[in-house]
């Protein structure tokens, strides 16, 4: 790169600093006194004086560091015929200015190292030019990147174990450290598989961090020990064939993204297609063609440098807090037709295919904080490889920079960037049983990606939507979710643009039909993002049967003056308008209560109507905004607790609010909430209501019924660990020398923990009864009718969501899954039989993915 050339010549020789006794041409200062004449006291400077130039050394100084990790960062930004020359000067640079601004070159190098993962060759190969140059500096270099391993292996942060490892595969390659001290380290991290019972998933990440160092440095270890080298193979091959033998992984099949047998594609698990992948690249012998191999440029050089060893590292031991590394399993949108080969994207068995998507899966997750930057470096990926690896000529039209390497250009795969790109961010969208960042994150990169680079990925991404949407009946019910959660927010960015037309077969199929679903809950959320009649207007005619037949707004029961109680209801309304107090509401709804026209009903069904008159009138006046509601709330949180006292009165209001609410599907998850929070319902009512007949018989095809159970559970989960927080916070308080907390205090946190972990029970405990007891009754009706189970839209969306509950509340799941396993999976109470083993296995294959399964190694 020409840019990169004049920057580097420019800087080669950094100026030294201005304050000392040379100005920046070389010129002795006159400091007074012997050869610098005399000074009067007079003409002596003033401290505010000296205080500005010291200021101005120091900006100066800061100046060159800058200059020093802008040099540093660049590198290697594009690969050009020049960049050796560029790696060797850069180097030069570096050492003449080490020992002055070494505090900077080695934060600069940590950071590179660390958060560029497709430079790593880079930096591997100007660390062994620096470590020729001064082998002290090598060693120091050396000793940073050891430290920092030693660090993430007890930070339990992978992707940094798995990128510190790569840049020790690269010193190798740069004689930095010997191949023996590298597979010694491999060897180190693999004592894990000699553990009595190892967790799968903790061998697993183990095996990971160590194939996925492979490609960038087993062909020279392989040539230079090939004892050792072998030996690592071999222990690896011993685990996967009793992997294999175990049962593979835990969660896996109930984390794939679509059904099997409706999937254009073999769905593979990470680790097994990883392993293929370096199987096929040991056929290859072990050549890694598109990797650029700048040490290669430097064999003289190298060859001469002094070697560095490493310290001894471990696995740290397991303990309960213990996290692991799962990459997403492999999903794949552009597939060519059966029987042809998709040339725009790599095979998904060979090594390239993991190398390019691992490292635009870092970059993807390295710059959360900043989309901005993440799309500029995503698309900069593409030019860390071999020249010709991508066809680059879409990029080279939306940014306008001129292609430098249209000559003696060496024939490549020209892959496609953006579809490469497209799968890559959907995968990590869609990846089970949780996503790494927030959907927001996906949805606003995506954004940025097709703002930056109009020209390209836009089209690429219109492709994959509609792939996508095409294969929506066999996807996942949490990923179709998350797919029109996403579609939504990308249309409002874009005007609510889209080309409906095309999709106009769903205008034919049922409406629980998964295509009819997505197109209705997308429309249903950018209401939300909008208004109602704005996304009427973007809509054809023909389409405007998947909007809601109603504006967002309120349903008050009492409304028309021809209900025979509207009188009763405005009455109350009315004294609510006019802040009457707690008493006199009281009075008078017991009043109404008593009153003639009530005479026919029950006393419980006057209590119920009662409630029901009084909750929809606090509804009804608090319906202009949040804020109304809330305020009224408050204002007779007393009554309404009361109200509420038992069981079955919680579940009336809950029902209550939802039909008040059912127009607005948004205000009710809210203001279910928020009466959540002022006690005014609990968790079970909110459970018990999503499995009512008229919820689950009508609604479970609406994504607004899940939303709130999810928001419910979450609720209750986050209140356990409050408490636990709190629990841990009292007990050093009182340990502490001298205590601030007594002794009481600690009995009652512990006591307030027992409480809610017991409520927490009960409310997965009903959770999965009601849940388990709705399946088996649309088994049974499915039976008893003419209709398959393949065929049933209702099973297939219920057991959708049952697996989508376990995945994401498997831990919790996992503390009582024996009392479970009694209670609710057992046999069924209504025909004593036992429960379908559909329903089970996915409960058994839940537990197994918390707890985990131990890999016998014989």
């Amino acid at each position: 790169m020409r840019d990169e050339q004049r920057f580097l010549r420019k800087n080669r020789h950094v100026v030294r600093p201005r304050g000392g006794r040379y100005n920046d041409r070389g010129d002795r200062h006159d400091k007074g006194g012997r050869g610098g004449g005399y000074r009067k006291p007079y003409d002596r400077q003033r401290h505010d004086q000296r205080d500005r130039e010291q200021e101005r050394a120091q900006d100066e100084v800061s100046d060159i560091e800058k200059r020093l990790g802008g040099l540093i960062i660049r590198v290697g930004d594009k690969i050009t015929p020049t960049l050796e020359t560029n790696l060797n000067t850069l180097a030069g640079i570096l050492d003449n200015d080490y020992a002055k601004h070494s505090a900077t070159i080695l934060k600069s190098l940590k950071a590179c190292i660390l958060e560029l993962p497709m430079k790593s060759a880079i930096y591997g190969t100007l660390t062994g030019l620096l470590n020729a140059k001064n082998v002290q500096t090598g060693g120091t270099i050396v000793a940073m990147a050891s430290e920092l391993l030693q660090d993430s292996l007890l930070k339990y942060q992978w992707r940094n174990v798995k990128l510190l490892l790569r840049f020790f595969g690269e010193l190798v390659n740069s004689n930095v450290i010997l191949p023996t001290t590298l597979l010694n380290v491999m060897d180190q991290l693999l004592g894990v598989l000699d553990e009595e019972t190892v967790l799968r998933a903790r061998a697993d990440c183990a095996v990971y961090c160590v194939l996925a160092t492979l490609p960038w440095c087993a062909a020279d270890m392989r040539d230079r020990n090939p004892h050792d080298f072998e030996k690592i193979l071999g222990r690896i091959e011993d685990y996967m064939m009793a992997r294999e033998e175990g049962g593979g992984a835990e969660g896996f099949e109930i984390t794939k993204v679509f059904k099997d047998e409706q999937c254009p594609y073999v769905q593979e698990e990470p680790l097994t297609l990883l392993w293929k992948q370096i199987q096929n690249l040991q056929k290859d012998d072990w050549d890694v063609t598109i990797l650029i191999k700048p040490s290669q440029a430097f064999d003289a050089v190298l060859g001469m440098a002094s070697q560095h060893e490493l310290p001894a590292f471990a696995f740290p031991p397991h303990v309960d807090a213990s996290s692991y590394y799962t990459p997403a399993p492999l999903f794949r949108i552009f597939v060519a037709d059966e029987g042809e080969q998709n040339n725009s994207l790599p095979d998904p068995y060979s090594i390239a295919h993991f190398i390019v998507r691992d490292n635009l899966t870092d970059v993807l997750c390295l710059f959360e904080i900043n989309r901005k930057e993440c799309a500029k470096y995503l698309f900069m990926v593409q030019y860390s490889y071999v020249i010709g690896t991508f066809a680059d000529s879409a990029l080279t039209a939306a940014t306008g920079a001129p292609n430098e390497m249209e000559t003696d250009t060496p024939a490549g795969p020209s892959w496609s960037v953006d579809q490469l790109l497209a799968e890559v961010i959907f995968t990590e969208m869609f990846k089970l049983p949780k996503q790494e960042f927030k959907g927001v994150y996906y949805a606003s990169l995506l954004v940025e990606v097709c703002k930056s680079f109009p020209d390209s990925f836009p089209t690429s991404l219109a492709e994959a939507i509609k792939k996508l949407y095409e294969r929506l009946p066999s996807m996942d019910v949490e990923c179709a979710h998350r797919f029109w959660t996403w579609f939504s927010h990308h249309l409002s960015n874009f005007g609510y643009l889209w080309n409906w037309v095309e999709w106009s077969a769903a205008l034919e199929l049922p409406p629980d039909h998964a295509q009819c679903v997505f197109i209705r809950e997308t429309l249903e959320k950018t209401i939300r993002l909008s208004y109602f009649e704005r996304i009427k207007e973007a809509l054809p005619d023909e389409f405007q049967k998947f909007m809601p037949s109603e504006a967002p707004g309120p349903s008050w029961k009492f409304e028309s003056p021809e209900h025979p109680y509207h009188a009763m209801a405005s009455a109350v309304l009315n004294s609510l308008r006019n802040k009457s107090s707690t008493e006199q509401i009281e009075q008078t709804l017991e009043s109404m209560k008593n009153a003639p026209r009530l005479e026919s009903l029950t006393p419980n069904e006057r209590e119920d109507f009662i409630r029901e008159l009084f909750t929809e009138c606090v509804l009804m006046l608090g319906s202009k905004s949040f804020s109304h509601v809330l305020n009224v709330i408050e204002r007779y949180l007393a009554i309404l607790q009361r109200m509420n006292g038992t069981p079955e009165a919680r579940l009336h209001t809950v029902k209550i609010v939802a039909q008040f609410w059912r127009n607005n599907t948004q205000f009710m998850g809210i203001l279910l909430d928020k009466m959540l929070n002022y006690r005014v319902v609990d968790a079970i009512a909110i459970v018990k209501w999503v499995f009512e007949p008229e919820v689950w018989q009508n609604e479970w095809h609406r994504s607004f019924v899940w939303d709130i159970l999810k928001n419910t559970l979450n609720k209750v989960i986050s209140r356990v660990q409050q408490v636990k927080d709190k629990l841990v916070e009292v007990r050093k308080e009182f340990e502490a020398d001298p205590p601030t907390k007594t002794e009481e205090v600690v009995i009652g946190v512990e006591n307030t923990l027992s409480i809610v972990n017991r409520e927490q029970k009960e409310v997965f405990l009903t959770l999965y009864q009601k849940f388990v007891g709705v399946l088996q009754t649309k088994l049974r009706e499915i039976e008893s009718s003419d209709q398959s189970v393949e065929e049933s839209r209702a099973w297939e969306i219920g057991l959708g969501w049952f697996l989508e509950l376990g995945r994401r509340y498997s831990k919790e799941v996992a503390t009582f899954s024996a009392t479970l396993e009694t209670i609710v999976f057992s046999v069924d109470p209504e025909t004593s039989e036992p429960i379908d083993a559909r329903i089970t296995n996915i409960f058994q294959e839940i537990c197994r993915m918390e707890i985990g399964r131990s890999v016998e190694m014989n």
